[in-house]
C-alpha cells in the first residue's frame, strides 16, 4: 500500500474531526468537543510516523498492508509524549518551537500533558484530573488547562506542523478539494479554516 495514501487517509479523518470539534458550538457538549480536537491531533500525529514507517507495510498485498498499518497505530497507543518525540525525528525544529511556545499561559510542553490527561478526562471520572496538578499559589483554586483557549492552539499547531512535514512529499490538492466540496456550504467552514490553518500552511481553499 502506498504510503502517501496512508496518511492522506489519517489526515482526512483527522481533519473531519477538528472541523467536527469547532462546528459544535453547544455547550453541553464541551467534553465531546475537546475529545475530537484531541483525536484530530492523534490522526495527525499518526499520519506522518505511518508515513515513515512504510518498510513495515509497502511490500504487502492491500489486506496484509491494512492489518499491519492498524497494529502499528495500535502500538502507539494514545501516548501523546512519545508520539512528539517521535515526530522531533522529522520535524525537529517545528516540535521543539511548539514545545517551548507559550499557548495563552501554557507551554507547549505543559499542554503535551494535558492533551493526554484530556484523552481519559473527556470521557471518563478520573481519580485526579490534570488540573490538580496546576494550583493557583495562595488560594484553594486551580487553572484548567483542558478548558483554556489554549489547548486548541497548541493542537492547531500540531496539526499544521504535521501537514507542512508532509506536504514536502506529497501533494494534498485532492484531499483538500474533497474536504472543501464535502463543508464549504457551512456556515463555520470559513472561519475553521482562517482560524486553524497557519499562513504558511494554508492550502488554496
Amino acid at each position: 500500500m502506498d504510503r502517501q495514501l496512508v496518511a492522506k487517509t489519517w489526515i482526512n479523518y483527522g481533519l473531519t474531526d477538528l472541523y467536527f470539534a469547532f462546528d459544535s458550538d453547544y455547550d453541553a457538549f464541551s467534553d465531546n468537543v475537546l475529545f475530537s480536537e484531541i483525536m484530530g491531533l492523534e490522526k495527525f500525529a499518526k499520519a506522518v510516523l505511518l508515513f515513515h514507517l512504510h518498510k513495515e507495510y509497502e511490500a504487502m498485498d492491500r489486506p496484509a498492508a491494512k492489518k499491519k498499518i492498524d497494529e502499528l497505530a495500535r502500538d502507539m497507543g494514545h501516548n501523546f509524549k512519545e508520539m512528539l518525540k517521535q515526530l522531533s525525528h522529522f520535524m525537529a525544529d517545528d516540535i521543539s518551537r511548539i514545545r517551548k511556545t507559550d499557548f495563552d499561559g501554557y507551554s507547549g510542553s505543559e499542554l503535551i500533558r494535558a492533551v493526554r490527561a484530556g484523552y481519559m478526562e473527556t470521557r471518563y471520572p478520573v481519580p485526579k484530573p490534570i488540573s490538580d496538578t496546576f494550583p493557583i499559589m495562595g488560594t484553594k483554586f486551580k487553572h484548567d488547562p483542558l478548558w483554556s483557549s489554549g489547548i486548541t492552539k497548541f493542537i492547531y499547531a500540531v496539526c499544521n506542523a504535521c501537514f507542512a512535514s508532509l506536504s514536502l512529499d506529497i501533494d494534498f490538492t485532492d484531499l483538500i478539494s474533497q474536504y472543501s466540496q464535502k463543508f464549504s456550504h457551512k456556515e463555520s467552514f470559513r472561519r475553521f479554516n482562517n482560524l486553524f490553518w497557519e499562513s504558511q500552511y494554508k492550502p488554496n481553499i
